[in-house]
């Protein structure tokens, strides 16, 4: 609660000074946001280890649910954690953006900065932004709303996150260009005694090129490097492993009148220490004989070997067609791929496919009044792992989700 008074007294105050302010132009804005969905998963399943070591080892299939349930239902009936309340100031030189949002889903009184930037516009078209925000790779391409409006975003449609960053952006022949460095995400490999050692920012860069008003194509890629030091043998120095993450894309977005196709393909090397990539279970996290196969695909998808990193890579890509037949009626279908595919080390690799589909209509009630119901299939996959001739190991079904509700949404 205390969190809560403490945003509405900033949000106050700010308003006060936008009033008082000649040479700036304020304006508040905010957004309410309501999730009422049914849910229906399959929990699928993991792996369990039965033997110890060669010659032989054996691993069954068991059910992931503590429980042991097959199935669970739920309710969703929730503020939706995208809800918010910003705003925007804009001068001569000077432009600034200010959001705030809700960690959960608003019981708690959790309150977090969604965005914090401001831009000079230091040339005629172009601008340095400093601040939290959107990294260049993002191009809003789907209006999935399931799951506080994920927009198949890392799951189809390329997302670096809302991130600290130094940004360059500007017009360059038709189309705008975006270059920032940006604070680096790590870990340590699922490697308790490993220590980070990072030394450059985080690059991105995107570029997207405009045919016509209603016809735009882009590009985007991304790259970053950190040190992981680990304890040498008995104690003695350290060993330091290179991960290297980068991501090249590239998706259109086409309007022809009423009808429109946002399509995107990315392919990435370790792209869950580089945070583009989004949370799709694998069985499987760490290399060698396997110590722990339940770790989620977004989290270690670099394996650690004695012999350096196991580069982990990534094909992701999304579809989204719509129609808005009128101003008040619009429907939209989308669906999301990101395959998975480690390279091989002690003869251990592993492979998945995750695919979610989704189809919606949009309600316009009144200016800024929604109601999207949505339907939507989450295929988690099915792991392959391919093993030396002395490992038994069967392909895990890790289960799916379906869904069906809507979202409420006013904004203000």
């Amino acid at each position: 609660m205390k969190k809560l008074i403490h945003i509405a007294l900033v949000v106050a105050i700010t308003a006060v000074f936008a009033v008082q302010a000649t040479a700036n132009e304020w304006s508040l804005y905010g957004s309410a946001r309501v999730a009422t969905f049914y849910t229906s998963e399959d929990v699928g399943f993991e792996l369990g280890r039965r033997g110890s070591g060669p010659p032989f080892q054996f691993f069954t299939v068991d059910n992931r649910n503590a429980a042991n349930q097959n199935t669970v239902k739920d309710l969703q009936w929730n503020l939706q954690t995208n809800s918010h309340i910003g705003g925007i100031v804009k001068g001569d030189k000077l432009e600034a953006n200010f959001e705030f949002g809700v960690t959960s889903d608003g019981s708690g009184g959790d309150v977090t900065s969604r965005y914090l930037y401001a831009t000079w516009k230091f040339a005629e078209g172009w601008g340095l932004k400093v601040g939290k925000d959107d990294t260049p790779i993002l191009f809003g391409l789907s209006n999935q709303v399931f799951d506080n409006d994920s927009n198949l975003w890392r799951l189809g449609n390329a997302w670096g996150g809302r991130q600290a960053q130094i940004a360059v952006q500007g017009e360059l022949g038709p189309g705008m260009l975006k270059v920032a460095l940006i604070d680096q995400t790590t870990n340590t490999l699922n490697t308790p005694d490993g220590v980070v050692e990072k030394l450059l920012p985080k690059l991105e860069a995107s570029y997207q090129y405009y045919f016509t008003d209603a016809m735009s194509a882009h590009a985007f890629g991304g790259y970053q490097t950190y040190d992981v030091k680990y304890p040498g043998a008995f104690g003695l120095g350290t060993d330091d492993f290179s991960v290297d993450s980068w991501v090249l894309g590239a998706g259109a977005n086409l309007n022809f009148g009423s009808f429109y196709v946002k399509p995107q393909v990315s392919y990435y090397q370790n792209g869950a220490a580089a945070d583009w990539l989004g949370s799709v279970y694998l069985p499987f996290s760490k290399s060698g004989l396997v110590d722990d196969f339940n770790s989620s695909f977004g989290t270690d998808l670099q394996l650690v070997g004695s012999d350096g990193v196991i580069d982990a890579k990534n094909l992701m890509a999304m579809l989204a067609l719509g129609f808005k037949p009128t101003e008040s009626l619009g429907f939209e279908a989308g669906v999301g791929y990101v395959g998975y595919e480690t390279d091989s080390y002690q003869g251990v690799s592993i492979k998945n496919n995750y695919l979610e589909y989704y189809l919606q209509a949009v309600f316009t009630l009144a200016k800024g009044v929604y109601i999207i119901p949505e339907v939507g299939y989450r295929d988690y996959g099915k792991a392959k792992i391919d093993t030396p001739f002395y490992i038994i190991v069967p392909d895990v079904d890790l289960g799916s989700l379906f869904y069906a509700g809507a979202k409420w949404q006013i904004d203000f």
